[in-house]
C-alpha cells in the first residue's frame, strides 16, 4: 500500500512539473508576445535568405556553365576572337562562380597561341589561374602557362629554368617525370651533362613506372661513360 501511494504522490508531482512549465510558458508568451512574434518573424526572414541564396547560386552555376561551355566550343572550333570574347563574359558575369577560375587559364592559352601572341596579357591570366584555383593538377597548368610566357619572352634558358620551379612546386604530380625528362633532354642536347644527369637520375630514382624511365636509365649510361673516357 504504501509503494502504491508513493507511486501515486510521484506521479502527481511530475503532473504539477508539466502543467507548472506550460503555465509558465504560456505567462511569458503572453507578457513577451512581440518579441517572441519578432523572433519567430526574424526566423523566417532567415531560412528564405538561405533558402533564395542556395536557389540563386544554383542558378548562377548553371548560367555560367552555358556560358563556359559556348566559349569552350568556340575555342575548339578556332575562333579564338569570339573565345576571347565568351571567356571574359564568364569573368565579367560571373566572377565569383568556378568557371570564372578556367576562363583565367583559357584567357591566357588564347593569348598564346595567337599568331601575335600578347605574352603581357597571357601572363596577367596565368597568374590570376594561380591565385585563384586549388585544384592541383589546373594550378599546375597555371604554372605550365607561365612557363610558357617565360619562353616567349626570355628565352628557351629561362623556359627550362622555370619548369624546374614547377617540379619542386609539385615534386609528387604525375607529370613530373615528363617534365623532368624534357628538362634532362634539353641540357643533354646543350652538352650540359651534370644538369642532365640530375633531372635523368630524378625519374630513375622515384618514378620507375615512368614511361621515361628506361630511356633516362640508358642516357644516364651514356653520360657515365662519357665521363669514364674522360
Amino acid at each position: 500500500m504504501a509503494k502504491k501511494i508513493k507511486r501515486h504522490k510521484h506521479h502527481n508531482i511530475k503532473e504539477d512539473k508539466f502543467v507548472t512549465t506550460a503555465l509558465l510558458f504560456t505567462e511569458f508568451v503572453q507578457n513577451h508576445w512581440k518579441k517572441v512574434a519578432l523572433g519567430v518573424a526574424a526566423l523566417i526572414v532567415v531560412i528564405i535568405l538561405v533558402v533564395a541564396m542556395t536557389s540563386r547560386s544554383g542558378k548562377v552555376d548553371q548560367l555560367a556553365l552555358r556560358q563556359f561551355d559556348n566559349a569552350l566550343a568556340l575555342y575548339e572550333d578556332d575562333q579564338m576572337d569570339k573565345a576571347e570574347e565568351a571567356f571574359s563574359a564568364v569573368l565579367d558575369e560571373y566572377g565569383s562562380s568556378k568557371y570564372s577560375e578556367l576562363s583565367y587559364l583559357y584567357l591566357g592559352k588564347i593569348n598564346i597561341e595567337k599568331s601575335d601572341p600578347d605574352v603581357e596579357l597571357a601572363e596577367k591570366y596565368f597568374k590570376k589561374a594561380k591565385s585563384k584555383i586549388h585544384e592541383s593538377l589546373l594550378k599546375q597548368a597555371a604554372w605550365m602557362g607561365l612557363a610558357e610566357c617565360t619562353r616567349l619572352s626570355e628565352g628557351d634558358d629561362a623556359y627550362y629554368e622555370y619548369l624546374a620551379r614547377v617540379i619542386k612546386k609539385f615534386s609528387n604530380s604525375y607529370n613530373v617525370p615528363q617534365i623532368a625528362f624534357m628538362i634532362a633532354e634539353h641540357y643533354f642536347t646543350a652538352d650540359e651533362y651534370e644538369k642532365a644527369n640530375d633531372y635523368y637520375d630524378l625519374i630513375v630514382k622515384k618514378f620507375k613506372t615512368s614511361t621515361n624511365y628506361y630511356k633516362a636509365k640508358q642516357q644516364l649510361e651514356y653520360i657515365e661513360n662519357l665521363q669514364q673516357d674522360k
